[in-house]
């Protein structure tokens, strides 16, 4: 009877203690979520977030200009091969730019740095510039090239040339409509530029362009041969102005 009442009493304890400790833990767990802070769930904004867009080029494809002259008051004209130059034809430094209208580092460069570029050495009469066709994105690459060529007819190769590329990335879509709406936009008459783009006046040469392009050896976009040096794809103005002035001295 004694070693009974012992083992009767050992399993009262030992139940006591569990019951505590399940009793302490439970508190322990309701005072840490009691105090835990309760997650805000998010509170709606009356402005929508901004969308912040790959480059600086416009959303739209406006017809508006962009600008209304590229550099009107440099001079302009033709190589005795055909292609665009601008500043002075007998300036000491050329450089040769080959570049794709739909090419996006090729937009970034004209948009961004050439502007640079044009005002410390072209307006200068240190450097020209001359524009070479590259079709390497296929048929709206063509036809836009084509559209420039056209735009020259009336004195604005290098303005419908920056209204294209300030709206690269639109021109993936409704390519032909979008460009007679750009060139009417910088007042070229519609209908005449539109005869002109739709009878491909210009495929001939813009794909010989190219042709002589890809003999030269470049398959790159954009490339830039300035004297006997070459620069591949879009680089810092610091750049450009270091090969400019070294071959300037030669």
């Amino acid at each position: 009877m004694v070693e009974y009442s012992r083992w009767l009493t050992q399993i009262i304890s030992g139940s006591y203690c569990l019951m505590v400790r399940h009793l302490v833990l439970s508190f322990v767990v309701l005072l840490t979520a009691c105090s835990a802070p309760t997650p805000m769930s998010p509170t709606a904004s009356s402005e929508p977030v901004p969308i912040r867009a790959p480059t600086s080029t416009p959303t739209t494809a406006d017809s508006t200009p962009v600008v209304a002259g590229y550099f009107p008051d440099l001079p302009r004209g033709r190589t005795p091969e055909g292609y665009h130059y601008l500043g002075r034809p007998d300036a000491p430094v050329t450089m040769v730019i080959y570049s794709d209208f739909l090419c996006t580092s090729c937009a970034i460069h004209t948009l961004d740095v050439e502007p640079r570029l044009i005002e410390a050495f072209v307006a200068t009469g240190q450097m020209r510039l001359v524009y070479r066709h590259l079709l390497q994105l296929g048929e709206r690459s063509q036809m836009l090239a084509e559209a420039s060529e056209c735009a020259s007819d009336f004195g604005y190769f290098w303005e419908l040339r920056r209204e294209i590329y300030a709206r690269y990335n639109q021109l993936y879509f409704n390519t032909r409509e979008t460009v007679i709406d750009l060139a009417a936009g910088l007042g070229i008459p519609r209908e005449a530029f539109t005869t002109c783009l739709d009878a491909h006046t210009y495929q001939a040469q813009v794909q010989a362009d190219y042709a002589a392009a890809i003999e030269e050896g470049v398959y790159a976009r954009p490339v830039f041969r300035i004297g006997t040096e070459v620069i591949v794809g879009s680089q810092r103005f610091e750049t450009f102005a270091r090969v400019i002035e070294r071959v300037g001295q030669r």
